[in-house]
């Protein structure tokens, strides 16, 4: 009954778009060949989206900007289907297709990113300044990445070093109307070229005041936090086919506020740094094969410490964890047919949480075959292999075909499955001190293995492009955490929650995207999706699915005037965030205008959250836009 409700909902939306397109004729028109852009995360190669049998979005940098955004988890609070969960520690993580964090690969240039506090990787540390475009591949992604790829793949792409030398500045201050959540932010760089070398430097700070909607609980609604973060690139050709690069990104992030535990009032510190550096070497064997080996190390340390205001004595937890990768990788042309990937990878994981100490490795083996059939038809299969040190091995395969119905009309379809190997958190670490639940580990627990089957259809009508796409997720012994009991130590009594394999589960959806040119300047776009989530074997709702979720985009840009802007309506529905409280559907309203005073520079101003909507459970805790009430902003960026 809730797959018909969901098809009921979506043929309104239909309707509307199709109402929507003859409007569209009234206007002029501008293309937007979306489809054409090229991605890398999908296939390991640069590749046209509309070669590509899988959902894909790409954010720009210009959309980043057009949002005011500072930090990659609110850039997502606004992409389709990315669901934003908060965790203990302030953290905020991101789930594909109603799957867990865990089943999302969050990465760095194609660089697994290290956990953190509880295995979670906060999105509140990468700052938006130092990011060229965002890639999101939803979907299995075990065939190509292994673990933990079982809803997609969120790809970060820094920026690049550019042909001609260029420098930018970009500022901005902001304050809720309510006088609190005080944010100053600056992100800087210069990039170019001098012969055979090429570099790129960035740099970002961020720095946000705390606010407070209720003072007499002992504990602040937003924290103090200031984001520092670095990332340089240095290329070398080392001939008319090689290419040998150096990278390395940074974050250091400090967050002070009140929390109360034990009946007391604390103050509470934390502290996280991140590093990723990497080696990399290209060389293209001929005109359609290449080689790229690659060696990477990153590391992420945290730690957290609750002082309580009384002088008594203060409790002190950390966390590091460390990952090496090596891996080599071919592409090549063959029968002028099948471009052919294939590659190796060994990774190793060291984990330290609280003197607890833990490690894993994986050995990976891969192959794809981008398959063109004829003109019209194109298909991609994969194979991966993967020997885990924990759990032994698993094959993931996944098969995807397109065909090109007309010039204006694609369908597409796709079978994969994927895995997720238990964390070393959760076979050993747990958590048995935070204010939220005390969770135990399970050293007995079995790997997550899912099956996922999609279907959709895009078109591409010069003023208008649709992309509809229906997927179901069928998870076997998926890790989730099960509540066992309260603690009776405390007032009000923590809940005990055991780490413990799930028989059954599922997630399914559908998602409908939808873009409009209007003429004169105005664009319109829709991403909606329908989404829900069942434990099978109690068959309860799984936590943190979201009914709905909707981003309605009206933009505008006249270039000729150097004006533009946007508004943005932003829904999440109604989904349990614990197994006895379901929070109601919300939406809320973010505006952003821009103008050039030059074509070098231009001055900006934004509004998030217009109507002051309270959104601190389903909207990524207590650091997405507006979260602190209506939070309005002005900034000045200078390109050079």
């Amino acid at each position: 009954m809730k797959f018909i409700a969901m098809m009921k909902k979506l043929s309104c939306f239909m309707v509307l778009a199709a109402g929507c397109s003859v409007l569209a004729h009234a206007g002029e028109t501008a293309q937007h060949h979306r489809m054409d852009e090229m991605v890398v995360t999908a296939t390991l190669s640069e590749t046209p989206v509309k070669k590509i049998p899988a959902a894909i979005e790409v954010i720009t940098r210009e959309e980043i900007a057009e949002m005011g955004a500072e930090t990659l988890h609110q850039i997502l609070t606004e992409a389709q289907s990315v669901n934003l969960e908060p965790v203990s520690g302030r953290m905020s993580t991101a789930r594909l297709r109603g799957l867990s964090s865990s089943n999302t690969l969050v990465m760095i240039d194609g660089m697994r990113l290290p956990s953190g506090f509880q295995d979670e990787i906060d999105l509140g540390e990468i700052p938006a300044g130092l990011i060229e475009r965002i890639e999101i591949v939803r979907g299995p992604g075990s065939a190509i990445y292994g673990s933990d790829a079982i809803g997609g793949v969120i790809n970060v792409i820094t920026r690049a070093p550019t042909d001609k030398a260029e420098a930018w500045l970009n500022t901005q201050y902001g304050e809720s109307r309510h006088g609190e959540a005080e944010n100053t932010a600056f992100d800087a760089g210069v990039s170019g070229s001098s012969g055979a070398l090429g570099y790129v430097i960035a740099g970002s700070f961020v720095d946000k005041g705390r606010f407070d909607f209720d003072t007499e609980d002992w504990k602040t609604d937003g924290d103090d936090k200031k984001v520092r973060a670095g990332a340089a690139t240095l290329t070398w050709e080392l001939g008319d086919d090689t290419d040998l690069s150096f990278g390395v990104t940074y974050a250091d992030v400090e967050r002070e506020g009140l929390r109360l535990k034990r009946k007391k009032e604390n103050d509470w510190h934390n502290e996280s740094e991140r590093f990723t550096g990497r080696v990399e070497l290209r060389s293209a064997l001929t005109p359609s094969s290449s080689l790229l080996f690659r060696a990477y190390r990153s590391e992420y340390d945290w730690s957290v410490s609750l002082t309580p205001t009384d002088g008594s004595k203060p409790e002190i937890h950390d966390v590091d964890q460390a990952t090496d990768q090596f891996e080599g990788r071919w592409t090549g042309l063959i029968l002028d047919r099948h471009r052919l990937t294939a590659g190796i990878e060994y990774r190793t994981e060291d984990r330290e949480e609280d003197g607890v100490k833990s490690d894993i490795d994986n050995l990976g083996v891969f192959l794809q075959d981008e398959l063109t059939v004829t003109d019209r038809f194109n298909a991609i299969l994969g194979l991966r292999f993967d020997d885990h040190s924990g759990f032994g091995s698993v094959f993931s395969p996944r098969i995807s075909a397109a065909y090109q119905v007309s010039d204006y009309l694609r369908l597409r379809g796709s079978y994969g499955e994927g895995f997720r190997a238990p964390s070393a958190f959760e076979l050993y670490s747990g958590s048995p001190y935070t204010i939220r639940r005390i969770l135990i580990p399970n050293p007995d627990l079995d790997p997550e293995t899912s099956r996922t089957w999609e279907a959709g259809v895009d078109v591409d009508y010069g003023i208008l492009t649709i992309g509809l796409t229906g997927f179901r997720n069928d998870i076997n012994d998926m890790i989730a955490e099960v509540f066992t009991g309260r603690y009776e130590g405390t007032t009000p009594k923590i809940p005990i929650n055991e780490v413990k394999n799930i028989a059954e589960a599922m997630t399914q959806g559908i998602e409908l995207s939808v873009g409009l040119e209007l003429g004169y300047g105005l664009w319109l776009a829709d991403e909606l999706t329908l989404l829900e989530g069942e434990n099978k074997a109690t068959g309860e709702e799984l936590l943190y699915v979201p009914e709905v979720s909707n981003v309605l985009k009206l933009s505008y840009g006249n270039p000729s005037v150097g004006l533009s802007g946007n508004i943005r309506l932003v829904t999440t529905g109604s989904q349990y965030t614990t197994p006895d409280l379901k929070t109601e559907t919300y939406s809320i309203v973010n505006i952003y205008a821009s103008k050039s005073l030059t074509d070098r520079v231009r001055l900006y101003t934004g509004v998030d959250n217009l109507f002051d909507e309270q959104v601190t459970d389903g909207y990524g805790n207590v650091y997405g836009p507006g979260s602190s009430g209506t939070f309005i902003y002005g900034g000045l960026s200078m390109n050079l």
